[in-house]
């Protein structure tokens, strides 16, 4: 059987989303579309405005014949961790091509990019200020879009490797906030916001949305009351990053109003949110380091093609976990944190943390 891979957030599934799986399917062939997704937390810092199983049955009835969790300790990290992980997921289910979308949709000059020695996807988390790199790293970098960005980071991660790159051009702006029949991910997220009629972008129906702005004063109160030199502890908080984060908790009580004051030239929302994220999972340095560089496959959901894939794939490659308890012990550890902080934004937690620990979504 012939598997294409996918690289999704899903926040949440929609229209645009079904158009690539079918262009997915009809530039490679496959028989299997394998989709390596992050879970309730967005490579950006965002919380998935729904929860992943509910992301992933949709997207099985979509299109989508198996689901994998990309896990949280590599979702929230930069888009160059975050794409070489999944891409190792991928190719430990012997996937001969991976499909993925970009707003250049020029395959060859996206590999340019993948070809400079520089990590273009951290280029702005690198800068101190203007002078810091020459000024045409600087134009590069702005020049980038978002999923071009991780575009970039596929293309690195597929160095050396036998998959094969395709590139779909984005039919829309990846900020674009126009309600249409394909529309950006924002723009669904902000007419749930504002409670406005989103069905006929998406084929999901989100009862039960959530955003960082409803863990606000739960961080809050974590930045209040640690010590700078506790904070220091937390993955990813460096360069004095905890000051400035303390001193705009005490500030601000409104969410917008703290990461604005908190962004900077160095510092970018997607940065800082992935930062505070850290701190209020408490994902200490060490224990991130700890974790080494297992690559494993979380199922989150499959279909009867998946199912007929998975009995095709030699377990002693690549585990195959199917059940929560069965997670290596380190990544589990953050796993369950993660999804008992989610769970608190939820009417019934207790039904999702069932569906945590059971095994997959069955189609």
């Amino acid at each position: 059987m012939k598997a294409v891979g996918v690289i999704v957030e899903y926040n949440p599934f929609h229209n645009g989303h079904i158009y690539h799986l079918n262009k997915a399917r009809e530039l490679t062939n496959a028989d299997v579309v394998i989709a390596v997704m992050s879970g309730n937390y967005c490579q950006r810092g965002d919380l998935s405005v729904t929860n992943k199983f509910e992301k992933a049955r949709v997207a099985l009835e979509n299109g989508v014949d198996l689901i994998v969790e990309l896990p949280v300790a590599y979702t929230l990290q930069n888009a160059y961790v975050f794409g070489k992980k999944a891409v190792e997921i991928l190719e430990a289910l012997k996937c001969s091509d991976l499909v993925f979308g970009s707003e250049t949709g020029n395959l060859q000059e996206l590999g340019k990019y993948a070809e400079l020695s520089i990590d273009v996807t951290r280029l702005k988390e690198l800068m101190h200020d203007g002078s810091s790199y020459p000024k045409a790293y600087g134009l590069l970098a702005g020049a980038l879009y978002p999923n071009d960005i991780l575009a970039v980071s596929y293309l690195k991660a597929l160095k050396g490797k036998k998959m094969k790159a395709h590139c779909i051009k984005r039919t829309n702006d990846y900020h674009g906030l126009e309600l249409a029949a394909i529309s950006s991910a924002s723009a669904i997220r902000k007419a749930i916001l504002e409670n406005k009629d989103y069905q006929k972008a998406t084929p999901m129906v989100i009862s039960e949305p959530v955003f960082n702005k409803d863990l606000y004063l739960y961080l809050q109160r974590i930045l209040l009351t640690r010590s700078r030199d506790e904070l220091k502890e937390v993955f990813l908080v460096d360069e004095g990053i905890e000051k400035v984060l303390k001193d705009n908790a005490y500030r601000y009580n409104d969410f917008e109003a703290f990461i604005n004051a908190s962004i900077s030239r160095r510092y970018t929302r997607s940065r800082i949110q992935r930062i505070i994220m850290h701190i209020m999972l408490d994902d200490k340095k060490e224990d991130i380091q700890k974790l080494g560089d297992e690559t494993f496959a979380r199922i989150l959901g499959f279909g009867k093609k998946g199912r007929e894939y998975l009995s095709h794939i030699k377990k002693d490659e690549v585990p195959i976990i199917t059940q929560f308890k069965n997670i290596p012990a380190g990544y589990k550890d953050i796993e369950w944190k993660a999804s008992l902080l989610y769970s608190t934004l939820l009417n019934d937690k207790d039904a999702y943390l069932k569906q945590e620990l059971k095994g997959p979504i069955i189609i």
